[in-house]
């Protein structure tokens, strides 16, 4: 029986020692950082919480959150029985610890190579801006987020699709707007309005779907036509401003790939810790900093941009090629969040 805890210990312990990587990386990311909860107000990003049935929107809200201390730090023990038969004994004890050792050691080691030894939640993110180097290597199955897990961060985002008589047309937009304009003159033509997990799996990458929300009926239908069909195209469309944004910074787009705005010491508390956003336009990202800034004077006056992708954040979260991936969230405009939840309540 001894033996038999003393494994199951063993076993606790590598899990352990993966959660104190994670609290050291976000202690280091929010002495970097500042995080605030967003205000609910009728322009906020994340202030609507529509539940769409059958269109797979989670939910546009971000949990309000005050954090003491330092914000996002978990603290995490291990708590050893030191009655008779009731736990190890101090020679285990001290083996299980050496044990710990090795899995924290060998989780940062893949971190200290190329001059990447102070990490922060800044680093969660691959950007355009980074060098050659850094983390060059970095692959951890513990970082590595499950279809599901990337579903779930996708469904913050709304998309916009032009259906005809029942059916969907192959064109997805980010702007509900330039959606308008593409169906302006079209007779029975109308806007539709669902969530990105809901497309970008199943009808831009076509690897298929996985267990999530069921689906808008045009939307079913037109997986049933590409599984028959495999060589019909659907295209993610960015905005005209964010792609005139993009080449402000020379970011270069793939096909189906939408430009991604990050602020640095920008942070959003939220109930899993502080959230890096990830802002589909750069004026949003803009004006979250200097709301930011305004109850922290000492912040730059300008904020430092960082440019990426979204088809290069999928990647890294499904390959785990950056620490803390989990911290990322995507952030849609608040005119097309707001215009979303507009269409389905129009109550509202």
């Amino acid at each position: 029986p001894r033996a038999t805890r003393c494994c199951r210990t063993i076993m606790v312990s590598k899990h352990v020692a993966s959660s104190i990587f994670v609290s050291i990386l976000l202690f280091q990311g929010c002495a970097a950082f500042t995080t605030y909860s967003p205000i609910n107000s009728h322009d906020n990003l994340r202030s609507l919480k529509p539940m769409i049935q059958g269109a797979g929107f989670r939910s546009f809200g971000v949990e309000e959150n005050i954090f003491s201390n330092r914000a996002g730090v978990s603290n995490t023990r291990l708590n050893m029985m030191d009655d008779e038969g009731s736990g190890p004994g101090t020679l285990t004890s001290i083996g299980i610890l050496l044990v710990m050792l090795l899995f924290v050691g060998t989780g940062i080691a893949p971190l200290m190579g190329g001059g990447d030894r102070d990490l922060s939640i800044a680093d969660s993110v691959v950007t355009r801006q980074d060098s050659p180097q850094k983390l060059k290597n970095f692959e951890s199955s513990q970082d590595r987020l499950s279809r599901a897990t990337i579903q779930e961060k996708l469904s913050a985002v709304p998309v916009f699709y032009l259906s005809e008589g029942g059916n969907m047309k192959t064109d997805i937009f980010l702007s509900y707007q330039e959606a308008t304009d593409a169906s302006a003159g079209k007779d029975g033509v109308s806007v539709r309005v669902t969530s990105l997990d809901q497309v970008m799996y199943p009808l831009i990458l076509k690897r298929g779907r996985m267990r999530m929300a069921p689906p808008p009926p045009e939307i079913e239908k037109a997986e049933a036509e590409l599984s028959d069909n495999p060589e019909k195209a659907y295209r993610l469309i960015p905005s005209k401003a964010s792609v005139e944004q993009a080449n402000e910074y020379k970011l270069n787009l793939l096909k189906n790939d939408i430009p991604l705005f990050v602020a640095d010491r920008l942070a959003f508390a939220g109930s899993k810790g502080p959230q890096l956003p990830l802002f589909v336009d750069k004026s949003d990202c803009m004006l979250s900093y200097q709301r930011l800034r305004s109850g922290k004077s000492n912040l730059p006056e300008q904020p430092n941009i960082r440019t990426t992708s979204l088809l290069d954040e999928l990647y890294s979260m499904e390959k785990g090629t950056r620490p803390g991936v989990s911290q990322l969230a995507f952030y849609a405009t608040a005119e097309d969040v707001n215009r979303a939840a507009s269409m389905i309540d129009p109550l509202r």
